[in-house]
């Protein structure tokens, strides 16, 4: 078997060399696409699909299948497969935890499989239509493993218990000079942002679109923001405080919290030690928020794996940018208010102030949830050839909103402050 493969490895050597002489650039694929985007989307657009086989000028047949190669060998041919791969500017969009033989196995099933070739830059390969049910890499890729029990602790988006006080920065070093008096003119700052015109809390139930808001000039959140901006501007040669600026941020919102918990009589190390309390009752993640991370990595997967398809479509295609722009917005937001809906509902001690966050962090979520769901539709119209991965997508976003609607019944019907009046 070695001597075979080293007949193979030649042969896919001289591939290669064919392929550099070709395209007459020395690595095979270094060509500036922004200097090329033009080309290369009408190239890419519309190219004939052919065989990899036919491409790269091996068959099939000249490949041994896995089974009969142990991992050294498979590791051999797999690096060479690579750079013939990188040769003719294609590239397998495979999972992190893939291994090489698992890799192997599937390019060589996919061999005879047709796809564009250009030269202009890589032509990225799809190899998972989000199927939780046909996973081509089972128990090498977690990112649809989404829909199990709300206890199972074995679940990869089941994470423990954080540790917020190790992500703050240390306050105890940065007392003096700039540092206190920035942090004197931020609280300054965020006190003086409270006026009668602001609705009050309308930043938290929105979709943080500001360009798209007609309430701008009555949200105090989007009015501290335009401040800080103005701020950054005239201190952009200080480096100091540059370097500072989220700490001063944190060490402010800090100080006015605990000035007016003091205010009212409250201790600090009571509410530190309720929230340790609950925190403890739930070190496993609702099934809700595991479905929303999932999307959130579905998301990023799909957009990894299409990047050059998206690129080269939107040269002859803007108005897809709109719907790719929804998509990428809401891909962390959903997840982030999910977590903020669910942590709400759950507190044993629910109040008023707790329920009405809840219910409007809910409505959010299926706010976004809507739009992303008529984006990818479009996408879908845009790229009808990717209608697997796209519709389980879909699939997995509808049941997502069905979930939502059932836990928080009648949540559309909640008045969000300003937006919904």
């Amino acid at each position: 078997m070695n001597d075979y493969i080293n007949q193979l490895l030649e042969l896919i050597d001289e591939s290669i060399k064919k392929a550099y002489n070709k395209n007459n650039y020395p690595n095979g694929n270094e060509v500036d696409y922004s200097e090329n985007n033009h080309e290369f989307a009408d190239e890419f657009l519309n190219g004939t699909p052919e065989k990899i086989a036919s491409i790269v000028g091996i068959a099939k047949y000249h490949f041994p299948t896995s089974d009969k190669l142990n991992n050294e060998q498979t590791d051999r041919i797999y690096s060479a497969l690579e750079e013939l791969l990188t040769a003719y500017n294609l590239e397998f969009m495979f999972p992190e935890a893939v291994n090489s033989k698992i890799k192997y196995r599937f390019i060589v099933d996919q061999w005879n499989s047709k796809h564009i070739h250009c030269k202009q830059a890589v032509v990225q390969i799809e190899t998972c239509k989000f199927d939780e049910n046909n996973c081509p890499f089972p128990g090498h890729c977690k990112v649809c493993e989404s829909f199990k029990s709300e206890y199972d602790t074995s679940h990869p988006l089941s994470k423990g218990l954080v540790d917020f006080n190790n992500l703050m920065p240390d306050f105890s070093v940065e007392e003096e000079g700039h540092f206190r008096q920035n942090v004197d003119k931020f609280k300054t700052l965020m006190k003086s942002s409270h006026n009668e015109n602001y609705i009050s809390g309308i930043h938290n139930y929105c979709d943080g679109r500001c360009k798209k808001c007609h309430f701008t000039n009555q949200c105090s959140s989007y009015a501290l923001n335009i401040e800080l901006d103005k701020q950054a501007k005239k201190s952009e040669q200080d480096e100091e405080m540059n370097y500072n600026h989220l700490s001063v941020i944190l060490q402010a919102s800090t100080e006015i919290i605990e000035e007016e918990l003091r205010r009212h009589n409250i201790e600090i190390e009571d509410i530190s030690n309720d929230d340790t309390a609950i925190e403890n009752q739930q070190t496993v993640k609702h099934s809700l928020e595991k479905q929303a991370e999932s999307y959130a990595q579905k998301v990023k997967r799909w957009l990894e794996s299409n990047q050059i398809e998206l690129e080269s479509r939107l040269v002859n295609q803007p108005n897809m940018q709109m719907h790719l722009e929804t998509i990428t917005w809401f891909q962390l937001f959903i997840p982030t208010k999910t977590g903020r809906a669910i942590k709400g509902l759950q507190k044993s001690n629910l109040n008023d102030i707790e329920s009405f966050d809840a219910k409007g962090s809910a409505k959010i979520t299926l706010i976004a949830i809507d739009e992303c769901l008529a984006a990818w539709e479009q996408i879908l119209q845009y790229i009808p050839k990717k209608e697997d991965s796209i519709l389980n997508i879909l699939t997995h976003l509808s049941k997502l909103k069905q979930k939502f609607e059932t836990l928080f019944p009648k949540v559309r019907d909640f008045i969000r402050p300003g937006l919904d009046e």
